[in-house]
């Protein structure tokens, strides 16, 4: 029964979260994929010719979620006061990043706001699918280790204590195997010191969580996410390339100089190696050196994605060559989420299945040993 309690309690607490973060994200927290939509609806407003402040006057009037309506009537006023629309878009950094203000500060500039936000639409879409199928690689495997860790301690807190207990009914002095007492003995431990257990795996969430916002922190964290084995050649540099190619690409098709364009990207990386690596980008650009070679020497990204972005170079098209990257390292990052998470799968149903085996050793050597002496 005691088993059971603390069975319900942490599904309460699971659930209670869920819902907390279900309310935080569809109510306090503008993401990307309204943002993406917010773009589109305004530059469909715009090429079928209506008046850029009615544009924004009727989104006041039909965007439901309400942190962003009250951001977009912010804009509606600061424009209708004289203000453009990227400065008007600077006071919400939280939404619109320096990505986001430099293509509609272009767009605006050049006349042509539309298309800036039709790409700008395009760019976030896709950013949100592929974050989409990065975390939906991970929602199984998560699920399937949660759920082998409650029918664990259900298991050894529960059922081998009642698989024990008819032994010692009728032996006292039974010596058990070894299996059966350690397996045992771990669920007397997790059953008379589950809250300080609890109290240990919070703390260390805590501690994780202020130790990956510390400078050597995310350094660690980064470095990890690049180096790590089969994640980290597989998974994490194709990741990359397409996420990387997609923001540069963007940024071109939206008459950005490349200065600009290399200084947005290392901007908006959230890694810190890639991040570094355009700023050296940077500093050789000025220099008036190509920007191929920086990025050559980081090691962070795949031979091919080198290899055309020096082809765009020299010839003068690197807006297709970036497209063509961002295509390519997109299907191929398909393929490897494909591949990770069945490669996953196995290595859990592995896991799930030693433990079982464990268990059920555990409960029946004890009888085995029992029938032995009969």
């Amino acid at each position: 029964m005691q088993i059971i309690m603390y069975f319900i309690g942490f599904w309460a607490l699971v659930i209670s979260a869920m819902v907390f973060y279900f309310y935080w994200s569809n109510y306090l927290h503008v993401s990307k994929t309204l943002v993406a939509a917010f773009c589109r609806e305004i530059s469909i407003m715009l090429d079928a010719g209506i008046p850029f402040l009615r544009v924004f006057k009727i989104l006041t009037e039909r965007t439901s979620h309400p942190k962003l309506n009250s951001i977009v009537k912010e804009i509606y006023t600061s424009v209708e006061n004289g203000n453009t629309v990227a400065a008007a878009m600077a006071n919400h950094p939280k939404v619109f990043d320096d990505m986001m203000i430099g293509i509609v500060k272009v767009g605006e500039t050049g006349g042509i706001l539309d298309e800036s936000l039709r790409r700008l639409s395009e760019y976030l879409e896709k950013a949100v699918a592929l974050r989409r199928k990065v975390i939906l690689a991970w929602t199984y495997p998560a699920l399937v280790m949660a759920v082998a860790l409650v029918v664990t301690l259900v298991l050894i807190c529960y059922f081998i204590p009642k698989i024990i207990e008819p032994l010692r009914d009728l032996n006292p002095d039974i010596e058990l195997p070894a299996l059966t007492m350690a397996v045992a003995s771990a669920g007397q431990f997790v059953l008379g010191n589950w809250f300080w257990i609890f109290l240990f795996i919070v703390l260390l969430i805590v501690a994780y969580s202020f130790f990956k916002r510390t400078p050597v922190g995310r350094y660690t964290g980064d470095w990890v996410a690049l180096h790590f084995p089969v994640v980290g050649n597989l998974l994490a540099r194709r990741i990359i390339a397409a996420r990387v190619s997609n923001t540069f690409a963007t940024l071109v098709h939206c008459g950005i100089p490349i200065i600009s364009c290399l200084r947005i990207v290392s901007q908006t990386q959230p890694n810190y190696f890639v991040a570094r690596s355009f700023q050296n980008t940077v500093r050789v650009v000025e220099e008036g050196g190509n920007l191929v070679q920086p990025l050559e020497e980081s090691r962070i990204y795949p031979p091919l994605m080198i290899d055309m972005l020096a082809i765009g170079e020299e010839s003068g098209t690197l807006d297709t060559v970036l497209d063509k990257i961002s295509q390519t390292y997109t299907e191929e990052v398909d393929a490897a989420l494909e591949v990770f998470t069945r490669l996953l799968e196995a290595c859990l149903m592995l896991v799930v299945g030693l433990i079982v085996l464990v268990v059920a050793l555990a409960a029946y050597l004890p009888y085995f040993k029992l029938q032995s002496f009969i």
